[in-house]
């Protein structure tokens, strides 16, 4: 039985939610406090017209679809632990500017219900916030559609109605998603403190799907305004969108270390061939950095596994923050990671080396230890860095990553935390042959 489940089983006063950081706690409930209110005020008003209650019913109709097909997706996900979006705010949105407040809140309390009964793996306190980040979004985005078009119509600026209407709903798009990514950002962050921005606000993949999710609101909405019938029109596209968003899931699970975020050594293989042999064509130069974690086990047995994780994962951010967007960093295997740096010269990779090796060595994980006193430990680690060139010391990138390797292995062997060219220790492609006399006197160098 999952925690989750554990978790719903419990009376309301015995969830984890109580045992969260303060921090934390506080904001989410400041979240659920507010929604509560805005759903409050918005329950003192009435749904005025008939066809809004038509509309409404049409919207949840749409929803309810929606949520079966993302189901499937759903499902699919759970098998592999990926990150995920979902399209539901496409039909809030909606929802937020073709209703009234009072049925546009409405809305969002039967949806969030209907998608907790149909999958049901969510601890409870987690429902509620997502629920409550959902009314405040739609408050914004009925009062940003409400307000824009009527500010822009009544400016005497020449806007005609049409137009400030298209501008209400754009905002409106805008509004909700503004909301939703920075209020759940900062909980992430509240929660995992250690975490980056990046993990808990999203970064450019992400705000692409937000982008589409947004645009697709704003053509439902548009749509339905001429037709509430015309909506369901829009539920074979969002079942489309949300298979490619699982699609797109999958291409990254195969092709993505899910610990590290940087490419698994196959697809870091397949794309340094194709690159090297562009580099060939070219007559140009490429380095292989081969780089380990030192003491790594030593990690593990004394802060264990999960702060051996992030220590992997601390590594993998720092050799992307530090090269280029055309370079291809990897994760080999266990604690060792591999990049590619294409036209570059062996004093310019030797640079770039030495610049990772410093910055990892110079930046301790900051590791919060559960315990009376709740202190927080940094935790230092250094890597070691074997160099290859193309085409000084090897021709195929076999013959690459075999020096690179063997100069790692003479870095590790000097004492570690250093950059070992394999030219330095005369590893050339003619010398891989020579045995392990000539590797043991390079190692004893």
């Amino acid at each position: 039985m999952t925690e989750e489940a554990v978790d719903r089983q419990k009376a309301p006063w015995k969830w984890r939610v109580w045992s969260l950081p303060a921090p934390a706690l506080g904001f989410i409930l400041a979240v659920d406090v507010v929604a509560a209110a805005c759903v409050l005020t918005a329950g003192l008003s009435a749904v005025e017209r008939l066809g809004d209650l038509g509309t409404l019913a049409v919207l949840l109709a749409c929803a309810a679809v929606s949520t079966e097909g993302a189901r499937v997706v759903e499902r699919r996900r759970r098998q592999s632990g990926a990150l995920h979006k979902d399209l539901q705010p496409v039909w809030l949105v909606a929802g937020a500017i073709l209703l009234p407040l009072t049925a546009a809140v409405a809305f969002v309390i039967v949806q969030s219900l209907w998608w907790f009964i149909r999958t049901g793996r969510c601890a409870p306190y987690r429902r509620f916030f997502s629920t409550a980040v959902s009314v405040l979004g739609v408050a914004v985005a009925h009062y940003a559609s409400d307000s824009i078009s009527m500010l822009l119509h009544d400016a005497g600026a020449g806007v005609a109605m049409p137009t400030a209407v298209a501008a209400g709903i754009v905002c409106a798009a805008i509004g909700y998603l503004a909301t939703d990514i920075v209020l759940c950002g900062i909980a992430i962050k509240l929660l995992e403190p250690e975490s980056t921005a990046r993990d808990a606000f999203g970064g450019p993949a992400e705000w692409a799907v937000d982008a589409m999710t947004g645009g697709l609101a704003c053509v439902v909405t548009a749509a339905a305004m001429l037709s509430p019938a015309l909506v369901l029109l829009a539920i074979p596209v969002t079942l489309t969108a949300q298979r490619a968003l699982l699609l797109r899931q999958l291409e990254e699970e195969v092709t993505t270390d899910q610990k590290t975020e940087v490419a698994n050594f196959p697809w870091w293989r397949e794309r340094v061939e194709r690159l090297l042999r562009r580099i060939s064509a070219r007559q140009e130069h490429m380095a292989i950095l081969f780089i380990d974690i030192d003491y790594f086990r030593a990690v593990n047995a004394q802060h264990g596994h999960l702060v051996g994780d992030r220590a992997l994962r601390a590594v993998a951010e720092a050799m992307q923050n530090l090269t280029r967007s055309c370079d291809i960093v990897g994760r080999f295997g266990g604690e060792e990671f591999v990049i590619a740096l294409p036209s570059v010269g062996e004093k310019e990779a030797f640079e770039i080396a030495e610049r990772i090796r410093t910055e990892i060595a110079n930046t301790p994980l900051r590791i919060a230890v559960n315990g009376p006193d709740s202190e927080v430990v940094d935790v230092w680690i250094t890597v070691s860095v074997g160099l290859a060139t193309y085409p000084e010391t090897g021709s195929t990138l076999d013959e690459l990553l075999e020096l690179a390797d063997r100069a790692l292995y003479a870095a590790k062997a000097a004492g570690r935390d250093q950059t070992v060219r394999a030219a330095d220790l005369a590893l050339t492609a003619s010398a891989l042959g020579a045995g392990d006399d000539m590797l043991q006197d390079a190692l004893h160098r």
